[in-house]
């Protein structure tokens, strides 16, 4: 897993200033965001920006046959999300996606019924390669009681997860169920982006000083320097096992992470031993408390 930021999170700034907070802030790429139909000047500026573009976000068809979006998921060889309702004829999207090369995932929510419904929807669309399920999280509006459910249907579709909140609404999560769900995510073998958008406009002001802060807060797995560090003091408890997961799900092969913890890392171990094939890691602890502990975790194998 991978923790990505939607450009939706500022989006005063240009691609490379949000791509370089990003960066800043151990995050793995950009969502774009599609407001216009002009796809030709977005993938332009895509590219002029050397920005790491992981996923499209579109909250309507640009147009009815929406062909501009499935150009520009295909031109820049990322998937598009649309929100479940906004999904017209399924048959038609999905042949005008796999003609450009692109990929459809329909956003849906934390509940079964919908999932299900957007499940048969896929089967009978056919063109499987193209089309997808992007999971809409919204922990401070809906419960995750169902979470493990939804997971167990959606996760052979699933291709993006959408987490309204997260980075500097981070606090507000605790107890909503969203660390113990990154776990499940991680030992499903779930292996694409986590994107943080904000929950709502008016958290706007909060995320722009975060993305602004030199203090790193550990929430990614890739750091300005190039280096596999993670400290994770400073993320709430009952998430540090799902960032960490997450964090060595991103490393390639050979690289090792060194993690600075505040607790005794063993459990960290059990977690790895528990969600990652034999053979594909190492584990060692580095120094032993008793106020801060470290461990390193080498990926050996590809999973």
């Amino acid at each position: 897993m991978k923790l990505s930021l939607s450009t939706a999170a500022a989006p005063s700034l240009s691609l490379d200033a949000l791509d370089d907070a990003a960066r800043g802030r151990g995050l793995d790429g950009l969502e774009l965001v599609v407001e216009t139909g002009d796809v030709a000047v977005l993938a332009s500026r895509a590219r002029a920006a050397g920005a790491r573009i992981v996923a499209l976000r579109a909250e309507r068809l640009l147009d009815a046959a929406g062909a501009g979006l499935a150009w520009l998921s295909g031109e820049l060889s990322v998937p598009a999300s649309v929100p479940l309702a906004a999904v017209g004829d399924l048959p038609a999207l999905a042949r005008r996606f796999a003609d450009a090369g692109g990929t459809l995932l329909l956003g849906v929510g934390t509940d079964l019924d919908q999932v299900v419904a957007a499940l048969d929807a896929l089967r009978r669309a056919g063109d499987g390669a193209c089309l997808g399920l992007a999971w809409e999280l919204r922990p401070g509006a809906e419960s995750l009681k169902s979470s493990s459910a939804v997971l167990l249907a959606a996760r052979a579709r699933l291709r993006l997860v959408r987490l309204h909140g997260g980075g500097p609404e981070q606090r507000e999560q605790d107890g909503r169920g969203v660390g113990p769900l990154f776990v499940d995510l991680a030992i499903s073998g779930y292996g694409g982006s986590i994107v943080l958008t904000p929950s709502r406009p008016e958290e706007l002001p909060r995320w722009s000083d975060w993305l602004s802060s030199r203090r790193l807060a550990g929430c990614g797995s890739t750091f300005p320097s190039g280096e596999h560090e993670l400290d994770v003091r400073d993320v709430e408890p009952r998430d540090r096992l799902a960032t960490i997961l997450g964090a060595f799900g991103a490393l390639p092969r050979g690289a090792t992470l060194k993690i600075t913890l505040d607790h005794d890392p063993s459990c960290m171990y059990f977690a790895l031993e528990e969600s990652q094939p034999a053979g594909t890691f190492e584990f060692r602890k580095v120094g032993d408390g008793p106020e801060v502990w470290n461990a390193e975790v080498t990926r050996t194998a590809d999973a």
